[in-house]
């Protein structure tokens, strides 16, 4: 991804994950903030229409993440107390790489470019990633209140392995329960296929 499309990258992010994380990041304009500050564009793949940014898919390796945000960055943008209570609550929903899975770190597209393919390219991207780098499949992880994604994974492949429920925090983070999905990594097919 382009290091210049970071902000635009940041408000997507939100936009397509507000509903997970809104609520802990708070208003919207820091939010974005501490996201664009965060956001490592060398674990992120970017769909271009025209200089503009309309679609991102994340990812994170052993090398990092996409959002890959720590305490100190948190108190840039909150304050040490801001801090304190929101990193727990982030680390709830951090996802580390198992030994030899590529971990989706979000994948999102803009409204105005939704139903183009937008989607289906960057996941396209993300697996011949996943195939040229030596892994051996991909994980994921989606909510409960996102069913369009889960069908879209479910079409490309992606099968559900666990789902964890949230509990009590689910009025806090906006969900109730989180479905671990993989795919294998099929040597010499590098891209998803959609069924006819």
């Amino acid at each position: 991804m382009p290091p210049a499309q970071r902000a635009a990258a940041a408000r997507l992010y939100l936009e397509a994950f507000g509903g997970k994380i809104g609520g802990i990041l708070g208003p919207a304009a820091r939010a974005q903030a501490f996201l664009a500050d965060i956001l490592d564009p060398d674990h992120a793949i970017a769909a271009l229409q025209d200089g503009r940014l309309v679609g991102i898919a994340g990812y994170k390796t052993a090398q990092g993440g996409m959002m890959e945000g720590g305490l100190r960055a948190l108190a840039r943008h909150y304050g040490w107390p801001g801090a304190l209570w929101r990193a727990p609550l982030l680390a709830l929903l951090d996802r580390r790489p198992k030994p030899g899975l590529l971990q989706m770190d979000g994948i999102c597209v803009d409204a105005s470019a939704r139903g183009q393919g937008v989607g289906t390219a960057l996941l396209n991207a993300i697996f011949a990633l996943a195939e040229t780098s030596g892994h051996t499949g991909i994980s994921l992880d989606v909510i409960d209140a996102n069913p369009r994604a889960r069908a879209l994974y479910l079409r490309h492949g992606f099968q559900p392995v666990r789902t964890q429920n949230t509990g009590p925090l689910r009025h806090v983070l906006g969900f109730a329960a989180a479905t671990t999905m993989i795919r294998p990594v099929e040597p010499g097919r590098a891209g998803f296929t959609s069924p006819g």
